[in-house]
């Protein structure tokens, strides 16, 4: 979707950190917004900071663990602007600590935000998309811990590895239908997902203590949400599948792949050795 002037971009989580650096560097290239936020006041304030930039934004409450709510996000956005062009499933929330230790509770919570809030993106868009008939692109926020393995960060990883997954499937499904795919796999950003849950619901075990280390590390170390919001830009703008926002996290790849390629090696070591016995 190389240009992208007077299109309409929907983001979720798109109140704060990525979702919010996304929708900056969108209305930057004169792209009108849409942010969907669980909190409506953070998504009303880029809303503002969108529309400073000279496009139309647009705020609307969601929770996209709610099938539902998805729904009428798509539905409030394509009464409000006619279509939708880019779909940033963005919104997300992390558990920390050992999956020997984690709650049935910790899981569906996770799960619902950061797997089914994608799945639920797509059900709600894509038929509408498709059926406009008309080029788009959808960017699913993974993780480099989509990726590879980290401990204290289990449930997170596997969401994540599973929105990989998803994405490969979906750019192949979509192809035909001139809609391309992005999967988005940052490392330390400066967010607050630290703080994720202040949003966790009372039946899911409520809000939580903050591991103010994580915290701190992200503010420290990590990218400028903005950053990323241009790099997301120009990656759909090239149509390009994977977005790796941090060079230095190639190591974290390289040795995934070691250790998968070091395992088929094994696996042809052995059926050899079973071919000369």
């Amino acid at each position: 979707m190389r240009e992208v002037s007077g299109k309409v971009a929907v983001v979720t989580g798109g109140g704060s950190g990525i979702g919010r650096g996304m929708a900056l560097a969108f209305a930057g290239a004169g792209m009108h917004v849409v942010l969907a936020d669980i909190e409506a006041a953070a998504a009303e304030a880029v809303r503002k900071e969108v529309e400073a930039r000279g496009v139309r934004g647009l705020a609307l409450h969601t929770d996209v663990s709610d099938r539902a709510s998805m729904e009428r996000l798509a539905e409030q956005t394509f009464r409000a602007f006619g279509g939708a062009h880019l779909l940033c499933n963005n919104a997300g929330v992390s558990v920390f600590g050992p999956l020997d230790q984690t709650s049935d509770a910790d899981w569906r919570w996770v799960l619902s935000v950061n797997l089914e809030g994608v799945i639920h993106g797509i059900q709600a868009f894509v038929p509408r998309m498709r059926d406009a008939r008309s080029s788009g692109h959808i960017v699913n926020t993974a993780s480099i811990a989509g990726h590879a393995g980290f401990p204290g960060l289990g449930v997170y990883c596997t969401t994540k590895f599973a929105v990989v997954g998803l994405s490969e499937a979906l750019r192949q499904d979509l192809a035909p239908h001139g809609i391309g795919v992005s999967v988005l796999c940052p490392s330390f950003v400066k967010t607050r997902i630290a703080e994720c849950t202040r949003n966790r619901p009372a039946n899911l075990g409520g809000p939580g203590e903050i591991p103010e280390q994580a915290g701190a590390l992200l503010q420290q170390i990590g990218m400028e949400a903005e950053e990323v919001g241009r790099q997301v830009l120009e990656a759909v703008q090239a149509d390009e599948l994977y977005i790796f926002t941090h060079p230095d996290s190639r190591a974290v790849a390289e040795q995934r792949y070691r250790n998968l390629l070091g395992a088929y090696d094994a696996a042809a070591a052995r059926r050899a050795g079973r071919s000369e016995s």
